[in-house]
């Protein structure tokens, strides 16, 4: 019967350790990031605003520009 090794590439012994992730991210980098995220998330709330009334134009506007 053969028994399963796990290679020594893939150990936890011979892994390298990580810095963590406070000590790879700089302030002024972290700031950015959360601008950038700011902006994306405003853009998101305003593209999803405009859903309804772009939809309601697509679906009423040529009946309604018929009447003209």
């Amino acid at each position: 019967m053969a028994t399963a090794s796990i290679p020594a590439l893939f150990s936890p012994r011979t892994s390298a350790r990580r810095t963590p992730l406070r000590e790879r991210v700089s302030a002024a980098g972290a700031a950015v990031l959360s601008i950038i995220g700011s902006i994306g998330a405003i853009a998101l709330i305003v593209l999803a605003l405009l859903v309804v009334p772009v939809a309601a134009a697509l679906a009423f506007g040529p009946a309604l520009l018929s009447r003209l």
